[in-house]
């Protein structure tokens, strides 16, 4: 109703791209082998995996299950045309066997497809793994299967950039409706196109058609969002599914309060970008506080997006003069927290001011 407006920086996490997918063909095989792994972040060691082999049009059947392993994979494959999703049945012991060789684009009777997603990052992050994940899966089956989705390969340009239904953007947005898990663009965009950019849709259009204008950053200016710009993971998985649900029961609502709260998230979008171009970044930070409080608004005091703890020391980081802004990522509740540092200072001094706290014996929350 209102349109639509995110101000999105895509970042790696500890020097790396957390995020990753990869699938081939396989000459001789046969079926789908789906692979879902967990990792460390820091030395990538294997903390977790799930494997699931398709052979009939029934394997396919709990795809509409988030909790069913390889579900965000199924999902994969049905939004690229795999199988019509009316098609599948839990009983239907049919052969995946015709569809995949149609798939595939090939004349080989005997082919299997190999598909393996991995995740650095902790369940929970708020980071838009899911969605980010998501298109990263799409990507890599597409290009190992012949399909063309725009956007799929990152080339930046000044000119505004349109993501219709033909987009990499537009299909991670399917395939989390197919997932039930819902959610928007914003995640998509964030994480699917490079650096900073403003995402917008426009209010009364659909089917939804977003877009994105790219911001082009002067080397100084990211030497020193390097130095200040700080993740931290709470230590709390998110639970956005349950605010989530709660910003929408506010939002049918409508109160005043709602509204203006929306009116005020799509400008400060624009806002934020405003700072970056000017290199204020003092007064980006200003922005983010700004964010975050609306975000509590729409969800509501009660609803768990600011857990005691967050509250705690955000003010103590503020009060100290060491951060000119922070917010939870995603929802709220949990998961990484991103911080501005104030001018001077770095996460180190961010690190050093909690630690001092916890060795002191001053409780968070």
């Amino acid at each position: 109703e209102y349109g639509g407006a995110v101000a999105c920086l895509a970042v790696l996490v500890d020097g790396k791209r957390p995020l990753r997918a990869q699938s081939r063909m396989v000459k001789g095989g046969s079926g789908i082998k789906l692979r879902t792994e967990s990792r460390n972040l820091s030395d990538e060691a294997l903390v977790s995996s799930a494997e699931v082999t398709i052979h009939s049009l029934g394997d396919m059947a709990d795809f509409c299950n988030p909790m069913a392993e390889c579900a965000l994979l199924k999902c994969a494959l049905i939004q690229l045309g795999l199988v019509p999703v009316d098609s599948i049945n839990a009983n239907d012991s049919s052969s995946i066997q015709s569809y995949l060789k149609t798939f595939c684009q090939t004349d080989m009777d005997n082919i299997g497809l190999e598909i393996t997603s991995v995740s650095l990052l902790p369940t929970g992050s708020g980071m838009g793994s899911s969605s980010i994940l998501g298109g990263c899966i799409l990507a890599a089956i597409a290009k190992c299967v012949g399909i063309k989705l725009s956007g799929m390969e990152d080339k930046p340009t000044e000119e505004v950039e349109f993501n219709d239904s033909a987009s990499l953007i537009y299909a991670v947005l399917m395939l989390e409706q197919l997932l039930t898990t819902g959610g928007g663009w914003q995640d998509n965009i964030g994480g699917l196109v490079g650096g900073l950019k403003l995402g917008s849709s426009d209010a009364h259009v659909l089917p939804l058609q977003t877009k994105v204008q790219r911001v082009k950053l002067p080397p100084s200016l990211i030497e020193e969002l390097n130095q200040r710009l700080t993740l931290s993971f709470s230590g709390k998985p998110r639970l956005a599914k349950n605010i989530l649900q709660n910003v929408l029961r506010r939002w049918a609502g409508r109160s005043s309060e709602i509204t203006d709260t929306v009116g005020s998230l799509v400008k400060g979008a624009s806002d934020a970008i405003s700072c970056v171009k000017a290199g204020d970044l003092d007064g980006l930070g200003q922005v983010v506080n700004q964010y975050w409080q609306l975000k509590i608004a729409m969800a509501g005091v009660d609803s768990g997006v600011e857990p005691d703890f967050v509250h705690s020391l955000l003010n103590l980081l503020s009060s100290n003069g060491a951060i000119t802004g922070g917010t939870l990522c995603g929802a709220g509740g949990g998961g990484f927290l991103a911080m501005l540092a104030s001018k001077g200072k770095t996460s180190r001094d961010i690190e050093a001011i909690v630690e001092n706290c916890v060795r002191d014996g001053d409780k968070l929350g």
